[in-house]
């Protein structure tokens, strides 16, 4: 398939484009490799370093970057828009049920990034921000709109119609099983065309084999989908099978789609690393609704991400006016670990931190609360009492559009605004 065409039915999208949409169209070339190979023979105990964590939130957690992979959390988080093609399937869908079923196959496979143990990305700095388009596919913005507790807020919209509001706030536990970590808030997805709204509850995730052994990540547990208007008739359940002795046990998801109440309609099977299948359980017909395409060579060489997730940081001096200055391709420690630079990218990460942190104490100090520019925190209400972060539109719409940025914090450089800069000083002085 051509690097820049649509994907064929069925097929995922393998290559990125960057475009500006205002002024001028701006496509990069795509990148087959990244620029160092890190040797995965090379192991550290990841026990270790995350026994410390247990009870913690792990994206507040900060590691060596041995652990991390080259890439914030907000870029880590667009995994989901790999599978965007199986939610284009839902928003042209005409069918309501079948409408749901693709949804509950988009909750099925999104996280199938998980297959090769995926590194730490780093966490992200308070505002920082991440931003994706694809032609003819998608848009999607990221912001670090919260540090204590770190919430992400993410927006995409498709150009078949559907919308996702999501939250990413990370929590572990320990369990016999390994660390299992899942996120705290549920996803909601619009097919405004329709009038619907569905709730996501995605599978949690756990990382075994962290004292003896080679760790490996897996998905088990429960996931839901329910559409909001009826969310007691008219819902996805699947179950994601822990692995067993048998490999054949390994990956393994089946559920089923209900029209109502105990009504199936639909059943949903497959393993997260290969396929999903969509059968109807009045015609036996079978639809494979998703097949996960093949790593790009060396993959395990350069931490286990697909030729999609290698664009992710990819960053050309085309595209450099175009970005916002909080955009964490321009952040130097991930940059640094990206080229092999190990000891830059700690001595970096190390400054970031000290830099967020002297900003948070002065905020601290003087009352200040960052308002988040790209998300607003409204009620839910679909869980009344319960708040989440929906777009404002003044991204794509606004800043994005006319190439202001000026409201935007300085985030990387070794500069401090002149009031924080006094207020570190003196502050040094007291101790």
């Amino acid at each position: 398939m051509d690097a820049l065409s649509a994907p064929e039915e069925n097929k995922e999208v393998d290559r990125l484009e960057y475009v500006d949409k205002a002024p001028v169209d701006c496509i990069i070339e795509q990148r087959e490799t990244l620029p160092f190979f890190k040797d995965p023979k090379i192991k550290l105990s990841v026990w270790t370093i995350i026994k410390d964590a247990i009870g913690k939130d792990l994206s507040q957690f900060s590691v060596p970057v041995f652990f991390n992979t080259p890439m914030s959390m907000l870029q880590g988080v667009c995994y989901i828009t790999e599978q965007s093609h199986v939610l284009d399937k839902a928003a042209i869908e005409q069918n309501p049920i079948k409408r749901l079923a693709y949804v509950g196959c988009f909750n099925a496979v999104f996280l199938s990034y998980n297959e090769k143990f995926p590194s730490k990305p780093f966490n992200p700095l308070l505002g920082e921000t991440f931003e994706l388009q694809v032609p003819g596919k998608f848009k999607y913005i990221a912001e670090q709109v919260s540090h204590h507790p770190p919430i992400a807020a993410l927006y995409t919209i498709g150009e078949t119609g559907y919308v996702i509001n999501s939250q990413f706030r990370p929590k572990n536990r320990l369990s016999k099983g390994g660390l299992q970590f899942f996120n705290q808030y549920k996803d909601v997805l619009e097919l405004p065309k329709f009038g619907e709204r569905f709730q996501l509850v995605p599978v949690p995730m756990s990382v075994h084999n962290l004292i003896i052994g080679s760790p490996y990540m897996d998905l088990w547990g429960k996931s839901y989908v329910k559409n909001c208007a009826c969310p007691k008739e008219q819902y996805v359940e699947l179950i994601f099978h822990k692995r067993g002795w048998s490999q054949d046990s390994y990956f393994r998801f089946d559920g089923n789609v209900y029209s109502a109440a105990g009504k199936i309609a639909y059943k949903i099977e497959g393993k997260w690393n290969q396929n999903c299948y969509l059968i109807d359980v009045n015609t036996g017909e079978r639809e494979l609704v998703w097949t996960k395409p093949p790593y790009p060579e060396n993959a395990d060489y350069m931490y286990g991400m697909t030729q999609y997730a290698l664009q992710f940081n990819h960053l050309t001096d085309s595209m450099k006016p175009y970005l916002p200055p909080t955009d964490c391709r321009f952040r130097p420690d991930q940059r640094a670990l990206e080229n092999g630079d190990f000891k830059m990218a700690a001595s970096e990460k190390n400054r970031l931190e000290e830099k967020q942190r002297a900003v948070r104490k002065y905020n601290e100090k003087n009352g200040i609360t960052p308002k988040p520019f790209y998300f607003d925190e409204v009620e839910n209400p679909d869980d009344p009492g319960v708040t989440y972060y929906r777009y404002n539109g003044k991204y794509f719409e606004q800043d994005r559009k006319d190439l202001n940025w000026s409201r935007l914090p300085d985030l990387y450089t070794d500069r401090l605004p002149p009031a924080i800069e006094e207020f570190k000083k003196q502050t040094q002085k007291k101790k």
